[in-house]
């Protein structure tokens, strides 16, 4: 510290407190702030991936901007396609393709403009809601930081003046 003094140690409900709030936040940040991405046909194809269990699903919606034209194709961990499909879109139009995982692996995907432009929205939904641990995770740790933290006040020793009384 700058006038030599030191600061004092942080107490461990607040560590729990700390953390708890962190994964809550963490969650609502991973699982909602998605946006959807744009391609065109002047740049390369999107491509991406996600590590998928048996029986997840991967839901893929493309909005055309201006008239287009757009393949998808989804391959497995060896590489082998497992899905090719082409779409035509008018402008203002949308296409949702669905893909559920047949065993577990890593399953990456190619969506590619031939012509125009459009937005790409991919959800990943798990069947066993893995995903979502993290927010009982983080109650656990804010209730038990809450419940240290009474239990710390509950024993904190009292500082004061003891006068005697003539």
């Amino acid at each position: 510290m700058a006038g030599g003094g030191s600061a004092p140690a942080m107490k461990m409900s607040d560590v729990f407190i700390l953390l708890g709030v962190t994964f809550l936040l963490g969650g609502l940040f991973i699982h909602g702030l998605v946006s959807p991405v744009g391609v065109d046909s002047e740049s390369e194809a999107y491509t991406s991936g996600a590590s998928l269990l048996k029986g997840d699903s991967m839901q893929f919606t493309i909005e055309a901007v201006d008239q287009s034209s757009f393949s998808i194709e989804i391959f497995d961990e060896g590489g082998s396609v497992l899905l090719t499909e082409s779409f035509d879109l008018a402008s203002g139009d949308s296409e949702s393709i669905d893909f559920e995982a047949d065993e577990k692996g890593f399953y990456s995907f190619s969506i590619e403009f031939s012509d125009g432009s459009g937005d790409v929205l991919v959800d990943v939904d798990r069947k066993l809601l893995i995903d979502f641990i993290i927010y009982p995770l983080g109650a656990v740790c804010i209730v038990f930081g809450i419940a240290k933290r009474k239990d710390e006040q509950g024993k904190e020793a009292l500082d004061a003046v003891l006068e005697p009384s003539d």
